[in-house]
């Protein structure tokens, strides 16, 4: 069973305190200190891992003046126009998305269909529970397999607004029924849209993130969170 601890951060593997199979204290403090990194350590295996702890300067410097910056823009342009209610919570992870998906070098395809997942949950449903997990795993994996079937190109993603709108209407009129049908399996889709909602929760649960590069992001979704 994996165990969690802090360190000061920029340490070579120095915990701080006990090891812990709850992650949770661990969170935490990463949540409500900019001081320390996330420390895992898989005892069975003798593997450890440090996850350092991004900053929002940095994060918007990488993500500045990028296909996933313009492509924020329209997700945000298309919801106006649309006149959907776009909370807090909802732009944060946006913004979550965009992030990870810098940091993952993820195709826009997949960060245009996270984005209109978790768009089209937000108005669907409230909080993250496994209903809503569901939900958000198909709308990802629909949204995906829309933009290919039809073609949509990562410069048209960028250049105009009709490829997000057309496919959020879709989304928003077909019965929430159909909204959890999925392919199985974990497109990166999903994993950047599950991995958004996760971290945007005040009860982040770290084991349920998909991506490596979401384990460096609690404490910037923490500080989104507190900004909002």
């Amino acid at each position: 069973m994996l165990q969690y601890a802090v360190q000061l951060a920029g340490r070579d593997f120095d915990p701080q305190g006990v090891w812990k199979t709850d992650p949770t204290t661990a969170v935490k403090v990463l949540q409500n200190s900019a001081d320390y990194d996330l420390l895992v350590w898989d005892p069975v295996d003798d593997f450890c891992e440090i996850y350092p702890q991004q900053t929002l300067a940095a994060l918007e410097a990488r993500l500045a003046h990028t296909a996933y910056s313009r492509l924020l823009d329209q997700m945000a342009r298309v919801a106006e126009r649309r006149q959907l209610p776009v909370s807090d919570q909802l732009r944060s992870r946006w913004y979550l998305v965009g992030d990870l998906a810098a940091l993952e070098h993820q195709p826009l395809l997949n960060v245009a269909a996270a984005l209109l997942s978790l768009t089209v949950q937000a108005n669907r449903l409230q909080g993250y529970e496994d209903d809503t997990k569901l939900r958000l795993r198909g709308l990802a994996d629909q949204a995906r397999c829309w933009l290919m079937t039809a073609g949509v190109t990562p410069h048209q993603l960028v250049a105009t607004s009709e490829p997000l709108a057309n496919l959020l209407n879709y989304l928003l009129a077909q019965t929430g029924q159909l909204d959890t049908c999925h392919a199985g399996g974990a497109s990166r889709a999903w994993c950047l849209a599950n991995d958004a909602a996760v971290l945007s929760q005040s009860e982040v649960r770290v084991t349920q993130l998909q991506t490596r590069s979401a384990w460096t992001l609690i404490r910037v979704a923490a500080l989104e969170r507190a900004n909002g």
